[in-house]
């Protein structure tokens, strides 16, 4: 019985760090996640700034440290907005339904970003790639057009 119990152990112990090994291996520390509350807010401020005839300000919705936010085009491909930050792009996003607008600190380095998912567009501004610093992170809805204010 004594054999039986320690054999079921080993087994279980290496199980058990078999999916450690698998685990660890297989992680990816460097990807960046969407902020999928701060996606979900910005598009229903923009669903509903303009029946309340107000603007969208993201420095309201995002009150972290952050001094610009990129504007990157829906179809952007990741090698384009690689090139466009200096460095490898690594957010995931699990799907994309509208542009992505990605929060830079004071480095150029990546605070949070989030995708729009609305109905709208976004007009008045670069494509692909927009560049707003946070005092102009304003936007101003009308029909479902979505442009920086001033």
């Amino acid at each position: 019985m004594a054999r039986a119990l320690i054999a079921v152990g080993a087994a279980l112990a290496l199980a058990v760090l078999g999916l450690g090994l698998a685990v660890y291996l297989t992680r990816d520390e460097d990807n960046i996640q969407v902020d999928n509350l701060l996606a979900e807010d910005f598009t229903r401020e923009v669903a509903l700034s303009e029946a309340d005839d107000r603007d969208v300000d993201v420095r309201e919705l995002a009150p972290f440290d952050w001094d610009r936010v990129l504007i990157v085009a829906r179809d952007a491909p990741r090698e384009a907005i690689s090139r466009r930050l200096g460095y490898e792009w690594t957010g995931t996003i699990g799907f994309q339904t509208g542009e992505l607008l990605i929060l830079l600190d004071e480095r150029g380095r990546v605070a949070r970003f989030f995708d729009y998912r609305g109905e709208g567009r976004f007009e008045g501004i670069d494509a692909p790639f927009a560049e707003l610093p946070r005092d102009r992170a304003v936007f101003r809805v009308r029909g479902l057009v979505i442009t920086p204010k001033g």
